[in-house]
């Protein structure tokens, strides 16, 4: 497992690795995401490839992810509403709906099961595009 924090300047990126990070180094990255900066998580799984990724912040994040069977997922919060909300994600500045948008508590929560289970919780409300 490896995590990556990128940090974008214009088409660059440079990136802070850990590999086999623990919990407390997730929860440190995913602290340090705030809306003025060009920054995202990624949690990496190579065999088989899988990955969790988190941008946005201090309050909201997006979190997106891709499952070993190449199903590519979306976190929601299906009560969320859809409020527009600009974050920085990807080195870039975009608009989402609330509901697409998860607390930085959640989004945390996806990491450490990510890091300790090497799955995502079915339980939780995935938008899931196969």
């Amino acid at each position: 497992m490896r995590l990556s924090v990128n940090t974008w300047r214009g088409p660059d990126v440079h990136s802070e690795e850990t590999d086999e990070p623990v919990v407390e180094d997730i929860r440190a990255a995913i602290t340090s995401l705030d809306e003025g900066a060009s920054r995202e998580v990624c949690l990496t799984q190579d065999e088989p490839y899988a990955y969790i990724n988190i941008s946005g912040g201090p309050e909201l994040y997006l979190v997106t992810g891709e499952t070993p069977d190449e199903k590519i997922l979306q976190l929601t919060e299906p009560d969320g509403g859809k409020e527009e909300t600009l974050l920085v994600t990807g080195g870039q500045l975009a608009s989402y709906a609330r509901h697409d948008l998860v607390t930085g508590e959640k989004a945390a929560a996806v990491a450490v099961r990510f890091l300790e289970h090497r799955d995502y919780d079915p339980a939780l409300p995935w938008d899931i595009q196969e």
